[in-house]
């Protein structure tokens, strides 16, 4: 009877060991997406996420401000995703903020509880050993010159050089 007690705690010490290694750490504490918070000041702004590197464009998402997205920070085997996010207003200068992969530092722990298994093949496949940021990001955004000169909120100086001909010819002499 004790040598079954015996056999049955080392079968389940066993099976713990081997369900422990046969998952990745990362894997286990960050597995999925990850979520990042987009506000920006004044809201409702268009967010037009690309991945960077992508030489397709692809938009991954297209909303308005405030927004919570779920990115996936997997470009590849051993390869994180890097983000491009463009917040556009009417009346506003558009505004770019780049979303970059980081190592997570639960990776490591793949060294404790993962094994080789987790850190050569479980969490390099799924992403997991990657970690975004930032995670949030709050935007202000910069009226245009456009905005200011159609309000009547002051004036914006330019060089001539930089006008085109059909510019030039609509410039009127104060002096």
């Amino acid at each position: 009877m004790k040598n079954l007690t015996s056999v049955k705690t080392c079968l389940v010490i066993i099976i713990a060991a081997i369900s422990l290694m046969a998952a990745g750490c990362a894997s286990i504490v960050n597995g999925g997406a990850r979520h990042i918070s987009v506000n920006s000041t004044p809201p409702g702004a268009t967010l037009t996420i690309t991945k960077k590197g992508d030489a397709s464009g692809e938009v991954v998402y297209k909303g308005t401000t405030p927004a919570t997205v779920a990115l996936s920070p997997k470009a590849g085997y051993f390869r994180g995703q890097a983000y491009v996010l463009k917040l556009e207003l009417d009346g506003y200068n558009r505004a770019e903020v780049e979303v970059t992969p980081s190592l997570s530092g639960w990776y490591f722990g793949n060294i404790i509880f993962g094994g080789l298994l987790g850190m050569v093949v479980i969490d390099p496949l799924t992403g997991a050993m990657w970690n975004l940021s930032p995670e949030n990001i709050e935007q202000t955004l910069t009226s245009s010159q456009a905005s200011i000169i159609k309000n009547k909120e002051g004036f914006v100086v330019v060089l001539v050089s930089s006008l085109t001909e059909n510019e030039k010819a609509k410039m009127v002499r104060i002096l």
